[in-house]
């Protein structure tokens, strides 16, 4: 029986845990177990520790309960620090580096009473060049990327939550192609101390999750909240935003957006098509500036000390923003600021926004972690995001559904989100 405690939700475990039928290191064995039997397969992780978590799970069977989290595993996107596991940020510069403290993120989950499981898996920086993670659907193809190890190890039962960083799409993105939940924090919600800053007007703290109701954990513990059920007392009121983008999208993405509406309005929801406005249409390019202009800054010393450490897409993208005048980047956050306002506008008629979280399946192939186009514009306009699964493409691979919320309404977001969870799929 223990082989299924690595299967169930985070809040299915933390509530057998509450009841005594549960405990830490049955799960966390059984998640250990999962990793010896599928590790040399998926390559999800980087470092982990089976004895240091084995004995950090009795210490939490040992002790009242800490929080929300308290004997649950979890993993942590290898560009976070950890004062007892190596952090690495997909680096052949900080190879078997030590920091001397948690991010802030890993603390407060501890103080939660999480179990750190390990490391997973990260692209270069959290950029483009792939670590060794593949598809645990399918080892030829991409897990998505660039946290490409947490949404990987979640999705194959290693483990019941990971956290990861989103700049571009690197938490939408790699759920999708990964059939698991992922929530992208609003920019700003959570403290980013200890974590490897890539842009800082837009990176984000995500969750890998099984459920919603699993992301409102986490998220009750990174804010230190009491912890509530998500709660969506009415039928939603649900934007079809189709985004400029929308012909790039290839049918398998489009039907389980279209599904996903036909589906709301059974339930009762009510769904509107969401008309395209002119500021939105070169918001792509925006977010490539910016992205490219703050990465310069953020890995200027890697630049100038290490250059011929970095891949060459990665110096690729650090010249060209070195080739974005100060100017041009502030005029790009402007227009930023004036479509957010747009949408806030929006948002008083909407609960949510839906949009596809992908072009369609993971592509075949381990060279490239996949296109992040369908999460620029919202990662340059800082709103909180919701993978949902439960669709499949042409060849049986997981499709996702995104879900946006307004720009700081995380907990709202997260009400909807459950809602369609449970009738959209």
């Amino acid at each position: 029986m223990a082989d299924i405690f690595n299967e169930l939700t985070a809040a299915e475990a933390a509530q057998r845990i509450v009841d005594g039928v549960l405990t830490s290191e049955k799960l966390v064995t059984a998640c250990l177990d999962r990793i010896e039997k599928r590790e040399k397969v998926v390559g999800a992780w980087v470092s982990f520790d089976p004895d240091k978590a084995l004995a950090e799970a009795r210490q939490r069977d040992g002790e009242p309960s800490r929080g929300p989290l308290h004997g649950i595993p979890i993993g942590i996107k290898d560009i976070i620090e950890t004062a007892d596991l190596p952090t690495q940020f997909g680096s052949p510069i900080y190879e078997n580096y030590q920091p001397v403290a948690d991010a802030a993120c890993v603390a407060l989950l501890r103080t939660a009473g999480a179990v750190v499981l390990g490391k997973t898996v990260t692209t270069e920086f959290a950029t483009y060049t792939p670590g060794k993670t593949v598809n645990p659907h399918s080892p030829a193809h991409t897990p998505g990327g660039s946290s490409s190890g947490s949404a990987a190890a979640v999705a194959d039962f290693m483990v019941p939550l990971a956290l990861g960083t989103q700049t571009a799409q690197s938490v939408i993105r790699p759920a999708s192609y990964c059939g698991t939940v992922g929530y992208k924090s609003t920019c700003g919600e959570f403290a980013l101390s200890g974590v490897r800053i890539l842009g800082q007007s837009l990176d984000s703290l995500g969750v890998f999750a099984r459920s919603v109701a699993d992301c409102q954990l986490v998220r009750s513990a990174l804010v230190n909240a009491k912890p509530k059920p998500p709660s969506q007392r009415r039928p939603p009121r649900i934007g079809l935003f189709r985004t400029p983008q929308w012909d790039d999208a290839d049918p398998d993405s489009q039907r389980a957006v279209e599904a996903a509406g036909e589906a709301i309005k059974k339930a009762g929801g009510t769904v509107d098509d969401v008309p395209m406005r002119d500021p939105f249409n070169n918001l792509i390019d925006l977010h490539n500036h910016v992205m490219c202009f703050e990465v310069a800054r953020s890995l200027a010393y890697e630049y100038e000390t290490h250059r011929d450490r970095l891949s060459e897409r990665l110096q690729g993208i650090i010249k060209a923003g070195l080739a974005v005048s100060y100017e041009n980047y502030c005029q790009a956050l402007l227009q930023r600021n004036r479509c957010r306002q747009m949408l806030s506008d929006l948002f008083i008629n909407f609960d949510a926004l839906i949009a596809p979280s992908a072009q369609g399946e993971a592509p075949r192939g381990l060279e490239s972690t996949g296109n992040p186009l369908f999460g620029r514009i919202w990662s340059l306009l800082q709103m909180p995001c919701i993978n949902l699964p439960g669709h499949t493409g042409r060849n049986g691979l997981p499709v996702g559904v995104q879900v946006i919320g307004a720009f700081g309404q995380d907990d709202r977001l997260i009400a909807v989100a459950d809602w369609l969870e449970k009738r959209i799929a």
